[in-house]
Order: C-alpha cells, then sequence, then structure tokens
C-alpha cells in the first residue's frame, strides 16, 4: 500500500510536459520518442484526444476510424474522469501520462492515468490503456480490444458475430439474439451487426478493452459495456448472475436510447416495458407479477394513484420493485396486444417524470383511454384481468 501511495504521489509532484492549453502532464521519467517531433506529435495528439473525449465520440478528430466503435465503447468509460462530484470540482482529477512504447516505426501503447489530491492524500481515479498510430503528421488512436481477444474463436449467427475463449455458450447466445431482434423489431429499427464478446466477469471486460482501472467499478463483478456506431453495435459482456450471460433488462433500456432521446424518456414506462420484457433483477415477468398479486391481495383497499405519484415500492430485500413501475408494465402488456407497439412508443415519449405525473397521465388517457381519475379502478381491473 506504502509502495502504491508513493508512486502515485511521485507523477503528482512530477513536472508537466505542457505548455497552455494543453492538459497532459508527464513525469520526468517517463520514456518518451527521442526524435523531438515524434515525441511532440505524441503529447500533442494525446492532448487533442482527451480535450475532445466529452464530445460525441465520433467527433473526435483523434480517434482512428477504423476503429470507432471499440474506442466509442472506451471514450464512454473516460468521459467526466476530470470531475469529483463530491468537492464539486469539474478539473480536479489530472491526467498524467504513464508509460509509451514503441512497437514498430508508427504504432505506439499508450498507457495514462487521472489523478488528485485532497488534503494531501493522493487518490487514483482510473488508469486506461490504448494504442497510438502514427500517420499524416499526428497519432490516432485505438482501442486494444482485437489484439487482447486475437487468439479468441468467432462464429456469425445470422446478425451477430460472437468472440468467445474456447466453447460458445449456444443457449446465451441464442436468448441474446431473440431478445435484441424482438426489441429492435418493436422499434422498427432495422437488422444492424453486432460483436459480442463473451468474457467470465466485469474485470475481464475493463482488461481486454483497456481500462485498468476504474474507481466506480470497486468490487463490480458482473457487468457489460457497449457501444453503437454508424449502424454497428458492439457488446463486451462480464455475465450478469453466473448463468445468464446478459439482463435483458437492461438490453432494453439499451436498444431504447437507440431510437428515442433520454431526454423525453419517460422512465416509470421505460422500466414497466423492461419489466414486461426482461424481469428484474434477474426475476423473470411471470415471478414479478406473481409477487406483485400477492402484493395487491395483501393490500385489498390499496389506492394505485397514490402509491404511483409517491414511488412506492411492492417489493424491497435489497432488490427494490417499485408500483409505479409493475403497473406501466400492466398498461404496456394491454396496449401492445390491442393496438400494437406504436401507443406504447408514444407513452414511453412523454417527458421525464414530473411532480404529479400530470404529462404521463395525459398521455396514458389519450393512448389507452384511462384517465387519472379513474386509474385506481383501472389498474384494479388489470390486475383481476392478467
Amino acid at each position: 500500500m506504502k509502495s502504491t501511495i508513493l508512486l502515485i504521489a511521485s507523477f503528482l509532484l512530477a513536472l508537466t510536459f505542457s505548455s497552455y492549453g494543453q492538459s497532459l502532464i508527464v513525469a520526468k521519467d517517463i520514456n518518451l520518442p527521442k526524435d523531438t517531433a515524434t515525441k511532440n506529435e505524441l503529447i500533442n495528439s494525446l492532448n487533442g484526444f482527451l480535450d475532445q473525449k466529452d464530445g460525441p465520440n465520433k467527433n473526435n478528430k483523434f480517434v482512428l476510424k477504423e476503429d470507432l466503435l471499440a474506442m466509442s465503447a472506451l471514450l464512454d468509460e473516460l468521459k467526466g474522469m476530470d470531475k469529483n462530484a463530491k468537492l464539486k470540482d469539474d478539473h480536479f482529477y489530472k491526467a498524467y501520462l504513464t508509460n509509451a512504447v514503441k512497437l514498430d516505426n508508427n504504432d505506439f501503447l499508450v498507457q495514462f492515468a487521472y489523478m488528485g489530491m485532497s488534503e494531501n492524500v493522493p487518490a487514483l481515479r482510473a488508469s486506461f490503456k490504448l494504442m497510438a498510430k502514427n500517420q499524416d503528421g499526428q497519432f490516432f488512436f485505438y482501442s486494444i480490444l482485437k489484439q487482447n481477444t486475437i487468439a479468441w474463436k468467432t462464429k456469425k449467427i445470422s446478425n451477430v458475430t460472437y468472440h468467445f475463449k474456447d466453447t460458445l455458450d449456444k443457449i446465451n447466445a441464442m436468448a441474446y439474439l431473440k431478445a435484441v431482434n424482438s426489441y429492435d423489431k418493436r422499434l422498427k429499427m432495422p437488422v444492424t451487426p453486432f460483436d459480442f464478446y463473451f468474457c467470465d466477469n466485469f474485470p475481464e471486460v475493463l482488461q481486454v478493452l483497456g481500462v485498468d482501472y476504474k474507481s466506480n467499478y470497486n468490487g463490480i463483478k458482473y457487468d457489460d459495456i457497449s457501444s453503437h456506431e454508424n449502424g454497428t453495435n458492439l457488446e463486451i459482456n462480464g455475465g450478469y448472475d453466473g448463468q445468464f450471460k446478459f439482463d435483458p433488462h437492461d438490453l432494453w433500456h439499451d436498444r431504447l436510447h437507440m431510437v428515442v432521446s433520454v431526454n423525453v424518456i419517460n422512465r416509470p414506462v421505460d422500466e414497466g416495458c423492461a419489466y414486461l420484457y426482461g424481469g428484474s433483477w434477474g426475476i423473470p415477468w411471470e415471478q414479478v407479477l406473481t409477487m406483485f398479486k400477492k402484493y395487491a391481495a395483501d393490500n385489498p383497499k390499496a389506492d394505485w394513484l397514490n402509491l404511483y405519484i409517491n414511488s412506492n415500492k411492492f417489493s424491497d430485500n435489497n432488490k427494490p420493485m417499485y408500483v409505479a413501475y409493475i403497473i406501466n408494465a400492466l398498461i404496456v402488456q394491454k396496449l401492445e396486444k390491442e393496438k400494437g407497439f406504436a401507443p406504447v412508443l408514444e407513452l414511453v415519449s412523454c417527458g421525464k417524470r414530473e411532480q404529479g405525473d400530470d404529462n404521463y397521465f395525459k398521455a396514458l388517457e389519450k393512448v389507452s383511454g384511462i384517465s387519472k381519475v379513474g386509474f385506481n379502478a383501472a389498474v384494479w381491473g388489470l390486475i383481476k384481468a392478467d
């Protein structure tokens, strides 16, 4: 622990290799290219890359365009790295170059970290690893994903190319294919190609992508990282609960965001769709519904309107489930069965949740005929009819 703190402190006390407008700090002992022009190109390009990291990924002029999809996933992990929310400081963490290795005439392996100092205690926010290619008078950056998985096997099934180490998990592969295409069909999205990487866990996801460390992910065993660019999709999957390799609930959110702006998505409706199509917390929809029906039976005088507006839970036990979400699941189920998905899409796009949910109830009455006044009776009807 002492050696780690001393190492971080040495970087924080390092001399900067910077001029006005540059953000990268280079420690004294970093071995940079002997050629001054190459050295300056590398530092300036990395500064340019980091300066543009918080903008749209496809607009970053320092990304190797052939590797935009994987770099988009890495750039998403880089966004906001300067900020310390607790201290309300948007420039608390500084970018430090920690390693630069020349692999051949045009390619370098580059490592950098975001670190800060608070009350004389050094803090490591995150560290990253990527590749840099020298061409046309500057360096362009690309991910280490392909190099890290070069020995993996691949198998294409329909529009999904699966990447795996030894044996393809066919059950989860087919379940993912079925889920993603069913969501895209509802959302009237064209069939697009996917690259799906089967990792053993989330630390391996981070490793193959080039995230050496990120404080957000301390102790996280299962999760995934995805990106979407130019009609192509990337899923680097680190499992879900040891048995299932992906979460159909979160996959719904991911695909919806491809079609509807997060600025207009009504979360309770979005979550209702996710409950219905993918369950919650790994619990299938049918079981979630059984839990809710028991709650309703135990509360025969429940006022669903108040429970909805006040964001009450019907189950907790470290895995909270909300009344508003499952009510919307029942509404979506009925709407889609009777009128197709178009009214569901209109309801989910009615705007962010607001106090009193007036925007929601206005849209709900329009697409379903259920008014705010008649909401309680309508919900009881949905519960009894299902």
